[in-house]
């Protein structure tokens, strides 16, 4: 059904830098600079590296940068629990399917692990500022610790100049960083303001005293100065292993733009004192593949992030120039502010899942573009074109999903078939491909699949899933054509939307990728209603009874043969 185009947009559409970034013309593989040091009270504390009277917060992290940066291999030390530093590279780092993606250093050896958690953040809003959401690198205590991490701890430090620095925590806790004879300066934080709190994921102790002598026993992987620096597969670590803090869930990420580290463990251990991260450097494990996949995408994937919106906001439409264009291709749309209508393609940075009506046509069932970026298109295709800007291309194809409109109406009904589907429904959309004017082949997809007598076989895109279109091979653009097993007198009842991002992209190799539909396997139920063309002339609309309506009538219309919604 055709929708109407909300006129609320929050901000506006400007270019902007692509998604990922590639910002000297040698990419180096070790990290660039650290962007933010923030250290929990500790021994080696203003000592690594040396804090001096007039230092602050940007001084401290350049001192980092000159200790780690480059391949320097100097140290910096983290403090107890929750101290940490956040550092990035001169390009993306990819997430190279079936491989660890970088590496950090430590000072970790056998008997002596102090470790560290692993946070990365893509810079979806893309200011260079670590200011995104973080996804933790979810390390082998998730899995085979004989004691569970304790998920969302905190703990507070306050300074008692010179002595030991007490700390009190959410789960009842309370105790102090002991200070020792080895170590006289002070142990917070000079250029922090106190108190000072963290918060995070806490690992269970790893310190036992055997034979008179304190053992700090490695994890299996997954942790920061863990495990010996010549053991490189043990101090690397895969993008892969994201979740998200808060639920444990797996998060998919293409890339990463930040990293962060952070004290992992809340414990002392006699002498040795309290257990301190130390960081000593990080390197992108796969270099080439880094700098050849993310040039590509800058170049080739068009992830519609170079359309900039402001907080939940969709891109402002016009009438005068329905289009616009993106590496190479051409997004072609209809809009008409008379009937607040508006059909084709169109830019959202909604992350919303929620749907009430049809203000929420915006809206994602995912809640965030394709591995969590900003953007996504979404399209209601009547027939309108993605066209390449400059002769003929092979489309690879991209990752579609459901908005929340769609998604209500599979799971709760569309208004006027009743109730959510059931077995034997579908949802299909044809992808055909043109060589001008000249309709060349079509691949098609069911986007809702419902038709088997096995409930588990049943799905719909509620997750970015892979469309593949190489099949149709050097084509001039691509139009869509969607239909359902729903249907009444006047044509298809199910909501005429999907969800489009990274267009010409590359398949992941993770996520679900979709079969396309074999000539045996087509719906046998009608795909297609034909309308009464004697109700079809310009300017005349009718209600879904079929009676003639006005222009000031508000609701479904029927005019030129096709659904609308007027308020």
């Amino acid at each position: 059904m055709r929708k109407v185009l909300l006129l609320v947009v929050l901000g506006l559409a400007a270019l902007s830098a692509s998604a990922q970034k590639i910002s000297t013309s040698a990419p180096s593989k070790y990290l660039q600079a650290v962007d933010e040091y923030r250290p929990a009270p500790g021994q080696f504390v203003n000592t690594l590296p040396k804090y001096e009277a007039g230092d602050n917060a940007t001084t401290m992290a350049q001192k980092c940068t000159d200790a780690i940066a480059n391949g320097k291999n100097g140290m910096i030390t983290l403090g107890a629990y929750g101290g940490y530093v956040t550092f990035h590279f001169d390009h993306s780092i990819a997430n190279v399917h079936g491989q660890r993606d970088f590496f950090i250093a430590g000072n970790g050896f056998e008997g002596s692990a102090e470790p560290g958690i692993v946070m990365v953040s893509k810079d979806i809003n893309h200011n260079g500022i670590a200011d995104d959401p973080w996804y933790e690198i979810a390390g082998s205590a998730d899995l085979d610790s004989q004691k569970r991490p304790v998920f969302g701890y905190q703990i507070t430090y306050t300074i008692d100049s010179l002595k030991d620095t007490p700390w009190t925590d959410n789960q009842g806790g309370k105790g102090v960083v002991a200070r020792n004879m080895f170590h006289g300066q002070e142990y917070f934080p000079l250029w922090l303001q106190s108190p000072l709190t963290f918060q995070g994921t806490l690992l269970p102790n790893n310190a036992a005293k055997v034979d008179g002598i304190w053992k700090l026993k490695s994890y299996n992987y997954g942790y920061v100065d863990n495990q010996s620096n010549a053991d490189t597969t043990a101090c690397s670590f895969d993008i892969d292993w994201a979740v998200d803090p808060v639920s444990r869930d797996s998060v998919l990420l293409d890339y990463v733009d930040f990293v962060r580290v952070y004290t992992g463990l809340n414990q002392a251990a006699g002498w040795l004192g309290e257990t301190s991260t130390e960081v000593c450097g990080a390197e992108d494990r796969h270099l080439d593949a880094s700098v050849t996949t993310v040039q590509h995408h800058i170049d080739a994937v068009v992830d519609f992030e170079d359309i900039k919106l402001g907080t939940d906001s969709i891109m402002p439409l016009s009438e005068d120039d329905p289009e616009f264009s993106s590496k190479g291709f051409v997004f072609h749309y209809n809009y008409s502010p008379d009937w607040n209508y508006w059909s084709g393609f169109c830019v959202t940075g909604k992350h919303d899942t929620s749907f009430k009506d049809y203000h929420d046509q915006y809206n994602s069932c995912v809640g965030h573009g394709y591995a969590q970026s900003q953007n996504y298109a979404v399209v209601y295709p009547q027939g309108e074109e993605i066209s390449v800007a400059d002769g003929k291309k092979t489309i690879s194809g991209f990752y579609v999903a459901a908005n929340s409109y769609l998604q209500n109406a599979i799971l709760t009904g569309d208004g006027m078939t009743p109730g959510a589907f059931t077995k034997g429904d579908w949802y299909r959309v044809d992808v055909i491909g043109m060589d001008g004017e000249t309709k060349k082949d079509t691949v098609s997809y069911y986007l809702a699949d419902y038709r088997s007598d096995n409930e588990a076989d049943h799905y719909y895109v509620k997750d970015w899933t892979w469309l593949d279109l190489s099949a149709l091979g050097d084509v001039t653009g691509i139009t869509f054509h969607l239909s359902s097993s729903r249907t009444n007198s006047w044509g298809m009842t199910t909501p005429a939307y999907f969800l489009m991002d990274d267009f010409n992209g590359v398949y992941d190799g993770r996520s679900r990728k979709l079969a396309a539909i074999t000539k045996n396997d087509a719906p046998t139920a009608i795909s297609a209603v034909s309308v009464n063309r004697a109700q079809a002339h310009d300017g005349v609309a009718y209600n879904l009874a079929g009676q003639r309506v006005g222009k000031d009538y508000k609701g479904v219309v029927i005019r030129g043969g096709k659904k609308y919604v007027v308020k």
